[in-house]
């Protein structure tokens, strides 16, 4: 299958891009397709990361406020796994390693990769690739975390696969990535 660009410019930059571009793509049958302007918002690759608590199975996740989740039927703060931005140049597992420091205060290097996928490909060209930590001691945890440099705010609290299964069904758990992450998790682990 191929496609060809026939134009493409970037028409916002700020923390993200906006491209636009004249498409064109093979069809099943083998014909080229009509010519499309599509959007794409370039805004790089992102890590998620499972920590575990080794003595209880609990899944730590963290609490933060989410303003383009705000009023579309929550008060915006959402139950997430850790997660966050790849850095120019910068290694997924070395993202996930600063991630689990930057927001819930714990560093490893036992960090194992589970799967990566594409966030919302219709609209984002953002690659999320999912890791899994063991925690030792779940106990020793903050209860508050985040990087203070980008205003993160942020709660943090382990909870049994349980009651997690439960946060999804009541929608207590309404990010995709999250609740895409911890069914593979359970289904890896035959506990779904």
């Amino acid at each position: 299958m191929r496609h060809t660009v026939r134009e493409k410019d970037i028409i916002f930059r700020e923390f993200f891009k906006i491209e636009r571009a004249r498409v064109q793509w093979e069809q099943f049958d083998g014909s080229m397709g009509e010519e499309q302007t599509r959007y794409v918002v370039r805004r790089g690759d992102s890590v998620g990361i499972i920590p575990v608590c080794e003595k209880t199975g609990k899944i730590v996740l963290i609490q933060q406020f989410r303003y383009a989740a705000a009023g579309k039927g929550t008060d915006g703060y959402l139950w997430e796994i850790p997660a966050g931005m790849i850095g120019k140049g910068e290694q997924p597992v070395f993202t996930a390693r600063r991630e689990l420091l930057e927001e819930i205060g714990f560093e490893t290097e036992e960090i194992t990769p589970l799967i990566s996928f594409f966030l919302s490909p219709g609209a984002l060209d953002e690659r999320f690739y999912l890791y899994i930590a063991s925690i030792p001691d779940c106990a020793t945890l903050d209860r508050f975390g985040g990087n203070r440099h980008e205003q993160e705010d942020i709660r943090i609290k382990a909870f049994p696969l349980e009651r997690i299964l439960r946060m999804m069904k009541e929608s207590q758990i309404a990010d995709g990535k999250t609740i895409a992450s911890l069914l593979y998790y359970m289904i890896l682990e035959g506990k779904g």
